[in-house]
């Protein structure tokens, strides 16, 4: 897989694990919707992983850097991360 799409494929999955943890925090305090959020937690650790794929992807050619989008996007990802997780262990 070139470069490009490898950063591409980057970009799509960070967009949609933002998506998802955005959606995870809105539904956290809503019991009915317990069901559809395991599902949603299933999919982010599905994504998770593919990120993890495509990182050692990236890795194995490591020519140039990064683009600065996606960066900013795994930080607000990462942010979101940290805020469910807190919210998770007050909850708990």
């Amino acid at each position: 897989m070139s470069r490009q799409k490898i950063l591409s494929e980057i970009d799509v999955t960070l967009d949609q694990l933002i998506k998802n943890a955005a959606a995870l925090q809105e539904g956290k305090n809503d019991p009915s919707c317990e069901t559809e959020m395991e599902a949603l937690q299933k999919t982010q650790e599905s994504l998770l992983a593919r990120l993890l794929h495509l990182d050692g992807c990236l890795k194995k050619d490591p020519k140039g850097r990064v683009g600065r989008s996606i960066d900013t996007k795994r930080e607000i990802f990462l942010e979101l991360s940290r805020h469910r997780q807190k919210s998770q262990h007050i909850i708990s």
